[in-house]
């Protein structure tokens, strides 16, 4: 395909990142708004929702990507999605509401009962937006998808606006509020939007597809997105546990700051999985071979100068301009954080297990991963050391990014130099950049002496 093709869906594809990004800010501004133990109740409000979602997300509305395109099976496919995902998302949450007390009890906070409480209302409201989201992926709206978040996000930086106004931004409820009205907005506009793609009416109840079959998608990559699911959202939990919603609240707001390289970590994958999928397809180890080796190693290379800078006192600055004084101790937890991005880009070569169908591999990693990050976070919190909070994410980081290598060096003998090729590759291109603005130059020269010389 030629880019130029698609221009009109790439601009609005950037346009609605640029949504995300123009949010995060925010999003500090709410941050810095709430108390830290009612930051650290939103925190693990937001963990609980998004791991639901997930876990649907995984086994359920990837069907409908796809599935959905075979317009035959759509009416059933959609139903499929409207039941299975109804049933995990708000039974999920009706099930951690009879919990509530239990809960409340065994992270000592009685207020972890109002969190439980909210949960059904949100996960209902939100079944529209997520069905609708993956309908408009599979049809590539564009368009359509940035007009939804721009209702969601316009909606919450509104009211965000006015309770920063009025001085009431202070609170959990306030802070619900803001995003269940931004959630029943978004929801609305992403129904009207795909109503007519939804094609819920047919004679048949199952429409031509199985369910069972369908269920059974994708179980290996399912279970693996859960798992990284509860590393990467739910630890908080478990910081709870250990420590204090004030803690939560502080790590929460590191992990907000922290947000830029895991975004950063997102894009590359998007930019490299469709890649590899065609590359494994036509079996081109050497191109292959290439994109691993210059991806890796820029991204190592940029992540030990991110490295240089964050301690040179970068962290310090931005700590002080964008958080409260209230979250200055979220500086220690962004130094032992960003100690663990050189081991990002590695994680990316989960495309290549992916694109060789390799999913069973796959979960095995992530699990032996995510497991080995929950006991070092279990240990930190069984020695009481709440300024090591973020060594099970780190944990989590470095672990799967040896076992990524240890694949790819076996499947592909990838040579260990290559990690490497950033520092020779970035001198010959300034080489060769030199060396041509210098001859350009001295042809400039040369034509200036010829006409002078006319």
């Amino acid at each position: 395909m030629r880019i130029q093709d698609h221009l009109g869906k790439l601009s609005w594809t950037v346009a609605d990142k640029l949504l995300f990004i123009g949010y995060g800010f925010v999003n500090i501004v709410q941050n810095n708004a709430l108390p830290a133990e009612e930051l650290g109740l939103y925190a693990l409000f937001m963990a609980v929702q998004t791991f639901l979602f997930t876990v649907s997300d995984s086994f359920i509305l990837q069907s409908i990507i796809l599935h959905g395109g075979d317009a035959e099976k759509r009416a059933g496919i959609n139903r499929f999605a409207l039941f299975w995902h109804t049933a995990i998302t708000v039974g999920g949450a009706c099930i951690l509401l009879l919990l509530q007390s239990v809960m409340a009890n065994f992270f000592e906070d009685a207020r972890i009962a109002v969190v439980m409480s909210y949960l059904p209302l949100m996960s209902l409201v939100s079944i529209p937006r997520k069905l609708a989201e993956k309908h408009l992926q599979r049809a590539v709206q564009a368009r359509a998808i940035f007009v939804v978040d721009i209702v969601w996000f316009g909606v919450m930086t509104l009211l965000t606006a006015y309770f920063l106004a009025v001085g009431q931004l202070q609170s959990f409820e306030v802070i619900f509020i803001i995003s269940l009205c931004g959630m029943i907005a978004s929801s609305a506009v992403s129904y009207a939007l795909t109503r007519k793609l939804l094609g819920l009416r047919s004679e048949s109840l199952t429409a031509g597809v199985s369910w069972r079959e369908l269920l059974g998608f994708g179980a290996y990559q399912g279970t693996a997105g859960m798992l990284l699911n509860v590393i990467k959202q739910l630890d908080v939990t478990l910081v709870q546990y250990f420590f204090n919603t004030a803690t939560v609240g502080v790590y929460q707001s590191a992990k907000t700051l922290f947000r830029f390289f895991d975004e950063s970590l997102n894009a590359i994958t998007g930019l490299v999985y469709p890649t590899t999928v065609r590359l494994v397809r036509e079996e081109k180890e050497e191109q292959i071979l290439a994109l691993f080796s210059k991806m890796l190693s820029f991204g190592v290379m940029l992540t030990l100068c991110a490295i240089v800078l964050v301690y040179a006192g970068t962290a310090e600055w931005l700590v002080s301009l964008v958080l409260a004084p209230k979250y200055a101790s979220a500086l220690g937890y962004i130094k032992l954080l960003v100690l663990s991005t050189p081991a990002m880009p590695f994680l990316v070569l989960v495309s290549y297990m992916i694109a060789r169908g390799d999913g069973k591999f796959l979960l095995i990693s992530i699990a032996s991963a995510v497991g080995c990050g929950l006991a070092a976070l279990c240990l930190v919190g069984y020695l009481h050391i709440p300024e090591a909070v973020p060594i099970g994410i780190m944990t989590y980081y470095f672990v799967e990014a040896i076992i990524c290598f240890a694949y790819i060096r076996h499947w592909m003998h990838f040579p260990t130099r290559l990690l490497w090729r950033a520092f020779p590759d970035t001198i010959s291109f300034l080489k060769g950049w030199k060396r041509k603005n210098g001859s350009g130059n001295d042809s400039s020269k040369n034509n200036l002496s010829k006409n002078e010389g006319n």
